[in-house]
């Protein structure tokens, strides 16, 4: 029972300082955030904070981590609740594209430190595009079951318009010296996402 109430413990201090480091990356970044800060805004030392989470990289992975859960759990909900699949497809873009918004805020990263990071984060992006290749699929399928799509392979066509929304989100900051964009280049990658999804679709369907 002791061993229980430990491991609940630990696991609410955790969520503690994960939500305190989402905080403060969304507002400074990742690279402006020092351990000692959010130590601070803890009330805990730096060792107390070192014990739980080793690095600050290590603490990113879980804020990032934490993120995607919420994307997740936020399309499922709207999956249950949209019956149109080309309306389910267009709420997914844009919460994808919201999603990759709030991703590059937390980080605010130069792009040879975002080099360093990519390690850490291998299985924690793969893990991620699987999810969301089923989420992708299972749009599909319900589009074929409806009649509306004719798809031969629905998973390599989930992967597919994924690694080409992925094109449109690089293509915006690959130039960059900072992984952040401003309203003006928010508001092209949507219109180029828009855009796409709109001519995605009219192939899928069924004439």
């Amino acid at each position: 029972m002791k061993k229980t109430e430990e491991g609940f413990e630990r696991s609410n201090k955790e969520n503690l300082i994960i939500e305190v480091a989402q905080m403060r990356f969304g507002i400074y970044g990742v690279e402006k955030t020092s351990m000692q800060e959010i130590a601070n805004d803890l009330k805990l030392s730096k060792a107390s904070l070192y014990y739980y989470f080793p690095d600050k990289a290590s603490l990113y992975k879980a804020v990032v981590e934490k993120e995607q859960t919420e994307f997740i759990n936020k399309i499922l909900e709207r999956i249950l609740r949209i019956k149109e699949p080309e309306q389910l497809l267009r709420e997914y873009v844009n919460a994808r594209l919201s999603y990759f918004r709030t991703l590059l805020n937390l980080s605010r990263l130069r792009l040879e430190a975002y080099s360093d990071l990519k390690p850490v984060f291998r299985e924690t992006i793969k893990a991620f595009k699987e999810k969301e290749k089923e989420i992708v699929k299972n749009i599909f399928e319900k589009g074929i079951a409806l009649g509306k799509f004719s798809i031969k392979d629905t998973d390599q066509t989930a992967s597919l318009f994924l690694d080409l929304l992925k094109g449109l989100r690089i293509s915006i900051v690959n130039d960059k010296k900072m992984l952040i964009i401003d309203q003006e280049e928010y508001d092209q990658l949507l219109k180029n996402t828009i855009d796409f999804t709109n001519i995605f679709l009219n192939g899928l369907k069924i004439k």
